[in-house]
C-alpha cells in the first residue's frame, strides 16, 4: 500500500537530514513483514526498527537510540502507533511508564522470559491506529484506562512474578477503556473463549486481546508453565477451521 511505502521513505528523509546517511545514495529497500498491519500487532513499528537497524548496520554511524528516535517518529507522524517502538527497545515483557522514543522523554521496564504464544485475528477486519489517536472521545477513554492500569503496575518492582498483574490490568484496560464494547472484538473474544474451553485447556491459558485491532493474543497463565507444543497445535488448527488468522511466535 501506499501509506506502507511512504512511512519507509520518510524514514530515509529523516536520516538524510539527520546526517546519517547520504543525500546522493539510494536504496531499495524490501520489507517482509510476517503479520498483518492494522491488527494491534506493532508491525509498523517493527518494520521502521528493522529497517532503521540494517542502516546503521550498513553505514556504522550514529547511535541505536538516534535510529530508534526517528523510527518513532515517524510512526507517531503516521499515527500508526502510541509507542510501539519504546516497547520494541526493551524485549520481553514490557512495562512502558512514560511516552515518548528511547532516549527521549520514553521510559520502560522489562524483564526476559521466552514463551511461545499463538496471535489469532479476524482477516477481513482491521483497525488503523489513527482512528483512535485522532478521535477526542478515544483518546480521552484510552488514555484515563491505560493511566489507571499502569499507576497500579508501576507501585512493584516489574519482575517475573507480576506476569498475574499484568493479567488482570490487561482486562481492566480492555473493559475501562471501552474497546471491549466494539462489537467485533466483543464476538472475536467470544469465539475464541468457547473454543478454548471445548478443547479444555481454560486451566492452561489466557485470552487477552490485542490493541488496536480486531486480534486476541494466547497467552500461559503460568509463565513457568509454558504452552507446548500439541497445546498450540490444537487450538492453531481449531481457530482455522473457523476461518481466523493464527500465527505462532514467541516472547523473547
Amino acid at each position: 500500500m501506499l501509506q506502507s511505502e511512504q512511512i519507509y521513505i520518510d524514514l530515509v528523509d529523516e536520516l538524510r537530514m539527520a546526517r546519517l546517511l547520504k543525500r546522493e545514495d539510494s536504496y531499495r529497500i524490501r520489507v517482509e513483514l510476517e503479520l498483518p498491519t492494522s491488527q494491534g500487532f506493532g508491525m509498523s513499528a517493527a518494520g521502521l526498527v528493522a529497517v532503521a537497524r540494517a542502516f546503521r548496520t550498513l553505514t556504522k554511524k550514529g547511535t541505536e537510540e538516534q535510529y530508534l528516535r526517528l523510527a518513532h517518529r515517524i510512526e507517531r507522524m503516521h499515527g500508526s502507533g502510541l509507542g510501539d517502538v519504546l516497547g520494541i527497545s526493551a524485549k520481553g515483557v514490557e512495562l512502558r511508564l512514560e511516552p515518548g522514543a528511547p532516549g527521549s522523554g520514553g521510559k520502560v521496564v522489562s524483564f526476559t522470559t521466552h514463551q511461545p504464544i499463538l496471535v489469532v485475528w479476524v482477516p477481513e477486519e482491521s483497525r488503523h491506529t489513527s482512528k483512535y489517536i485522532d478521535d477526542v472521545d478515544w483518546q480521552r477513554s484510552i488514555s484515563k484506562a491505560g493511566e489507571r492500569s499502569v499507576s497500579r503496575l508501576r507501585l512493584k518492582e516489574w519482575t517475573f512474578e507480576r506476569w498475574p498483574d499484568l493479567m488482570l490490568e490487561s482486562r481492566n484496560f480492555a473493559d475501562g477503556s471501552g474497546l471491549l464494547e466494539e462489537q467485533v472484538r466483543k464476538e472475536l473474544l467470544s469465539r475464541v473463549q468457547k473454543e478454548i474451553l471445548r478443547l479444555d485447556l481454560q486451566a492452561r491459558i489466557n485470552v487477552r486481546l490485542c490493541m488496536l485491532g480486531v486480534s486476541v493474543v494466547i497467552l500461559p497463565r503460568r509463565l513457568d508453565s509454558p504452552l507446548v507444543s500439541n497445546e498450540l497445535e490444537s487450538i492453531a488448527d481449531a481457530f482455522r477451521a473457523m476461518g481466523l488468522g493464527v500465527r505462532e511466535t514467541r516472547i523473547e
